[in-house]
């Protein structure tokens, strides 16, 4: 399935009249959040694919012009500590899991504590026995927004990766990891990393990638 995987900064390719013939192909959109919900709307609206999406340790709730207060973009849908499925080109399920917000580095809606994620986590993975039961599925894809710790992270609070990311990755081994909350600028090398069996990339900007 070609996605387009967007993250932290708004391109302008994306938000203009180019973006059909520069996604041309695209079947889904995979946000890891600090992006504006305009954009996304944008890129959804224009695209007509799904758009599934985690925020980002910057994002809050919009008042609209016509005085609607919004939590997220409208025409995507939540994936934060889900498990969701998406029908892939062959007829084959991929099993997406979301993760939004960061480490607690000062107090707000998405900065969570490692206590708090590991919950969540354990939620999550909860879910993924009771569908491999039902469904037979296995974790394909995790998208979140802060790093797995030691992966592209770094040492201050507000950037330190999640540990029960990375026993997520041990236990339940995802063909891929998606995250943002890391920009090129604070010096992290970002090429991608295996970790265990599961490859990591931290996405700034957008990428385009086969997923399934």
């Amino acid at each position: 399935m070609k996605t387009r995987v967007v993250s932290d900064a708004v391109s302008e390719v994306l938000y203009s009249r180019e973006i059909r013939s520069v996604c041309a192909g695209v079947e889904l959109v995979l946000s890891c959040g600090d992006l504006p919900y305009e954009y996304l709307e944008y890129i959804v609206t224009c695209l007509g694919v799904p758009l599934l999406y985690v925020l980002g340790n910057h994002d809050g709730a919009l008042m609209r012009s016509d005085g609607r207060v919004s939590d997220g973009p409208e025409g995507g849908r939540s994936i934060d500590g889900r498990v969701v499925r998406v029908r892939g080109r062959r007829g084959d399920d991929i099993w997406i899991a979301g993760f939004g917000g960061s480490a607690a580095y000062g107090g707000g809606v998405h900065q969570h504590s490692e206590r708090e994620m590991g919950r969540r986590v354990r939620g999550a993975r909860a879910r993924l026995r009771w569908l491999g039961l039902a469904e037979r599925a296995r974790l394909g894809v995790v998208v979140s927004h802060a790093a797995p710790r030691g992966v592209h992270d770094a040492a201050d609070p507000c950037h330190r990766g999640f540990e029960s990311f990375v026993d997520l990755i041990r236990k339940e081994r995802p063909r891929l990891w998606l995250h943002g909350h890391i920009h090129p600028s604070y010096g992290i090398d970002l090429r991608p990393v295996c970790c265990g069996h599961t490859e990591v990339r931290g996405i700034y900007g957008y990428e385009v990638l086969e997923i399934g």
